[in-house]
């Protein structure tokens, strides 16, 4: 019971946040959207900054534990690079309220230290397979935050675009584009 009603309190402000943004949101929202009362927020979190920065933390450990399923050590790098961009892109396109709050959340002021390291985890995989392809002489040898501003950016475009209903990502031929163009632009 204790999870389900913190789940029901993460999920609410990952509503309100998504419609109102952060600043409009407060304890006594919270707790009617989560059908629970004000004090009871209390017993899980100290305050709405602990309570945004768990909600990043937990959109964080389902987008990693989502793209990750693709990664196969036995793959090729391409291969990997394709099947992580295109878990990505059913992350976030299924889950648009998660892609909405991880935009507003990144460049908030209240970003708790832990979840400034948690940024670079939501990107390790992306870091590991670029490292191996600097390694092997397939990926340009840029700086990590060059490659990732080229990979990450990318698709924080193409989601945006997507849910702006100005591409398609649920045709093949246009993930497939997306891909090629990402690869070109930092492989060798």
């Amino acid at each position: 019971m204790a999870i389900d009603k913190r789940n029901a309190i993460l999920k609410s402000v990952l509503k309100l946040v998504n419609r109102s943004g952060f600043y409009h949101l407060n304890m006594k929202s919270i707790a009617q959207e989560a059908g629970i009362a004000t004090g009871t927020i209390y017993l899980y979190f100290k305050g709405k900054e602990e309570l945004i920065n768990a909600l990043y933390a937990m959109i964080v450990t389902e987008y990693n534990q989502f793209v990750l399923e693709g990664y196969k050590d036995e793959s090729s790098l391409r291969s990997n690079f394709d099947q992580m961009l295109e878990r990505a892109i059913q992350f976030y396109t299924s889950n648009p309220d998660n892609f909405s709050f991880i935009e507003q959340y990144t460049y908030a002021p209240f970003l708790f230290k832990e979840n400034q390291d948690l940024n670079f985890i939501l990107l390790l995989p992306i870091y590991k397979m670029m490292g191996e392809g600097k390694k092997n002489g397939a990926i340009k040898d840029f700086q990590e935050g060059i490659l990732l501003s080229i990979i990450h950016g990318a698709l924080n475009t193409v989601i945006k675009l997507h849910l702006a209903k100005k591409i398609n990502l649920k045709s093949t031929e246009t993930r497939k584009q997306f891909y090629n163009a990402v690869w070109e632009s930092v492989a060798k």
